[in-house]
């Protein structure tokens, strides 16, 4: 197994956010895998969807770790007991524990994902990419993060975050 490098690990877990807030079940499946198999651990994705809760609302999330349930069974067919009892803790408790367990940029790039996926949010989308450059989130991060989105979730959310972090880089 390939071991992800945090560079990695943000385009990964921004594009897996944007697949999640758009409903893409099974091309999550696939990217879910993808991390996995790279290097990302269940308590990571756990944690990631335990976050994204706030920005893709209880539902997509749920769904979403119903997808990483299964995919850990398929994984490791024995361990259905330990697969529930991680899913069954995304609590409040556990929304705030992500925070604890994810990278402040990790943190960073699970939001700029969720927010590009809806026209509605550019205006957040905005200042979210500017806390990501005050953040020490350097450009060469974030175009990553943004070509990411365009390669493994959707390139219409890629558009929409490109447009707007072009419109951050001009106005600044």
């Amino acid at each position: 197994m390939l071991k992800v490098n945090n560079h990695t690990k943000y385009s990964l877990v921004a594009a897996i956010a944007a697949l999640a807030a758009m409903g893409e079940l099974y091309r999550l499946k696939s990217l879910l895998n993808e991390g996995l198999d790279q290097g990302l651990t269940i308590d990571e994705l756990n944690s990631a969807f335990s976050y994204m809760v706030r920005f893709i609302g209880l539902p997509r999330a749920l769904n979403s770790l119903n997808v990483l349930k299964q995919i850990c069974l398929q994984r490791q067919p024995n361990s259905t007991v330990l697969v529930e009892q991680e899913i069954e803790q995304t609590s409040t408790a556990s929304v705030n524990a992500a925070n604890n367990r994810l990278s402040q940029q990790c943190l960073l790039a699970i939001k700029l994902g969720t927010l590009a996926v809806d026209d509605n949010f550019e205006p957040l989308l905005q200042t979210h990419l500017a806390a990501c450059l005050d953040s020490q989130f350097e450009v060469t991060h974030i175009n990553t993060v943004i070509n990411s989105l365009a390669i493994k979730a959707d390139i219409n959310v890629a558009m929409r975050a490109n447009v707007s972090f072009a419109n951050l880089l001009a106005h600044a």
